[in-house]
């Protein structure tokens, strides 16, 4: 279990204000990526590594969901300490966020067509992965604070945002395959 007093890394324990204007970035980050996607125009070269970019933020940050999500269900299965679960969503805390940040600002790059129904089923999977990750960071700090075994009532809020943290990212992962060749 990590040392008592631990917030999680750099979080602190956040206020009202301090979350909503979190959500605020992550919101406005998600909608500045949309707003500059059609102005945006690349060489095919260019393109390419935008393409290439896009992927490997894809693999970083979708990756190091799966390993917390792992661990946790390692967790679940009683083969790992909830501690060690936790240190694993702390350590891949930063890497799942620049992989997040990574993925607007190439995807923009690539300039997808939001005019399709399914672009937007994507972008929307996107926003959701942004709020719900602010969440799950919360729910971290939380666990951390609880001494012993957290009751059910602890752990139900982190398992809601880990099935919908899956579904996003699957969500947008499928459609942006589908729609790359489609």
């Amino acid at each position: 279990m990590p040392a008592a007093g631990w917030r999680g890394g750099h979080r602190r324990a956040a206020g009202r204000a301090a979350i909503v204007a979190s959500v605020l970035t992550v919101s406005l980050g998600w909608l500045l990526a949309i707003l500059v996607a059609p102005h945006v125009t690349l060489s095919p070269g260019a393109r390419m590594v935008a393409l290439f970019c896009h992927l490997t933020c894809l693999v970083v940050g979708f990756g190091a969901v799966l390993t917390v999500d792992w661990f946790s269900l390692r967790w679940l299965l009683r083969r790992e300490p909830l501690g060690t679960v936790l240190t694993a969503a702390r350590g891949a805390h930063l890497l799942i966020w620049l992989g997040l940040v990574g993925l607007l600002a190439s995807g923009a790059a690539l300039g997808p067509d939001t005019s399709s129904g399914l672009v937007w089923v994507k972008l929307l999977a996107v926003l959701v992965v942004g709020i719900n990750g602010l969440f799950l960071g919360r729910v971290r700090d939380r666990l951390v604070a609880v001494q012993g075994r957290p009751p059910w009532s602890a752990l139900l809020p982190g398992a809601a945002a880990a099935t919908i943290s899956q579904l996003a990212w699957w969500t947008a992962t499928l459609v942006g395959f589908w729609n790359a060749n489609g």
